[in-house]
C-alpha cells in the first residue's frame, strides 16, 4: 500500500512538472521576450521635459507651501493621461492643448512608451516638440512597459534619463515614486513595476502611509500604473493591494492604468488613453465603467474643491464627473 502510494505521488510531480515545463514553454515570449526594436529613421533630436525635481519649473514658483502657480495662483489645473503606448500623434497633443488651455501641469501614469527604445523615445520628441505641451512642466511614473522583461527586469535607461524627479521616495525608489507639493495639494506618484522583494512592499508601505499623513489639509492625488483593484479579467495585482490598499483609503483622488478600461470607484479611477482594450470585469460596486473607449482626466483644485472631469479622447465629449469637498 505505501508503495502505490508513493507512486502515485511520483506521478501527481511529474504530471505538475510536466504542466509547469508546458505553461512556461507556451507563454515564455509574453513573460520573458523582448520584441524587436524598430530602427528609427527620422531625424534625431534632442528635448527637455521640465520636471519637479528642477531647481525651478516654467510657470511656477517654490514657496513654503510647494509650487505655486503664477499666473492663477487660486486655481491648480491638470491633465492626466493614462497607457498610451506611443499611440498618439502631434495632432492628439495640439488637440489636447486646445482643450485644456488652462492646465498648469500634464501627468502621464506609465506606459507612455511602447517598449523603452529609443525608437519610441524620438517619436515622442517627434510628437510632443513644438505643442503647447513642451513648455509644460510633467509628472510621470513608468508603467511595466518602459521595464524590460525578465525575473530581473530594469528600468530602460531610456526612460531613466528622460525624467528629473523629486528625490523624495523610499529606499530603492527615488526617482520613480516621489511626491510634489502644493499650496491646497500632494501629488504623489508610484512606481509599481519596482516592487519586487518583500523589503520594497514594506518599504513602500511604510512610506506612502507617511507621505498621506504628513499631507495635513492638503488634497491628496495619487497616480500609479497598476491598480489596486484589477478591473480586468484574470488579472490581480496582489503585491499592489497588500502595500497599498490600507493606506490608500485616506487618498482623495488614486489614478491607475495598466488594465485598458476605465472605471471609477472613488477614490479609486482607472483609465486609459490607449485603443487596446482589455475584457473587462463588470462590478455592480463601480460608480461608472467604461467600454471601448479612449479618455482622459483634467483635475482642477478650485475654491478648495477638488473636481475630476473624464472626456472621451475621440470627440472631447464629457463622459464622467465628480466633486470632492471636505
Amino acid at each position: 500500500m505505501n508503495g502505490a502510494r508513493k507512486y502515485w505521488w511520483i506521478i501527481l510531480i511529474l504530471v505538475l512538472l510536466t504542466a509547469g515545463a508546458t505553461i512556461c514553454a507556451i507563454r515564455w515570449q509574453a513573460w520573458f521576450g523582448m520584441p524587436e526594436e524598430p530602427e528609427w529613421t527620422g531625424d534625431t533630436i534632442t528635448y527637455r521635459f521640465y520636471c519637479f525635481g528642477d531647481d525651478s519649473v516654467p510657470g511656477f514658483t517654490l514657496t513654503d507651501s510647494g509650487w505655486q502657480d503664477i499666473r492663477y495662483p487660486d486655481t491648480l489645473d491638470i491633465l492626466l493621461l493614462g497607457d498610451v503606448h506611443s499611440q498618439l500623434t502631434k495632432e492628439d497633443y495640439d488637440t489636447l492643448s486646445c482643450r485644456l488651455p488652462n492646465i498648469d501641469f500634464y501627468a502621464q501614469l506609465g506606459d507612455w512608451l511602447e517598449r523603452g527604445y529609443p525608437y519610441y523615445e524620438q517619436q515622442l520628441y517627434h510628437a510632443l516638440e513644438g505643442t503647447r505641451l513642451a513648455d509644460l512642466p510633467v509628472a510621470t511614473c513608468p508603467g511595466n512597459h518602459e521595464y524590460g522583461k525578465g525575473l530581473h527586469a530594469s528600468l530602460s535607461p531610456v526612460w531613466a534619463g528622460m525624467f528629473r524627479h523629486p528625490q523624495n521616495g523610499p529606499l530603492e525608489m527615488t526617482g520613480t515614486t516621489y511626491y510634489i507639493d502644493f499650496p491646497g495639494l500632494r501629488f504623489i506618484v508610484i512606481d509599481t513595476q519596482r516592487l519586487r522583494l518583500i523589503r520594497h512592499f514594506t518599504r513602500l508601505n511604510a512610506w506612502l502611509t507617511q507621505v498621506l499623513q504628513d499631507a495635513g489639509d492638503r488634497y491628496t492625488v495619487v497616480m500609479m500604473h497598476h491598480p489596486v483593484y484589477s478591473n480586468t479579467k484574470g488579472r490581480v495585482n496582489a503585491g499592489v493591494y497588500l502595500s497599498c490598499h490600507t493606506p490608500l483609503r485616506k487618498a482623495d483622488l488614486v489614478f491607475s492604468g495598466h488594465d485598458h478600461q476605465y472605471a471609477r470607484q472613488l477614490p479609486f479611477v482607472a483609465t486609459t488613453a490607449c485603443s487596446t482594450y482589455h475584457e473587462p470585469k463588470f462590478d455592480h460596486y463601480h460608480e461608472r465603467q467604461g467600454t471601448s473607449d479612449r479618455y482622459y482626466e483634467r483635475i482642477m483644485l478650485y475654491n478648495d474643491t477638488l473636481h475630476l472631469s473624464t472626456y472621451q479622447l475621440s470627440t472631447g465629449a464629457l463622459y464622467d464627473e465628480c466633486i470632492i469637498t471636505r
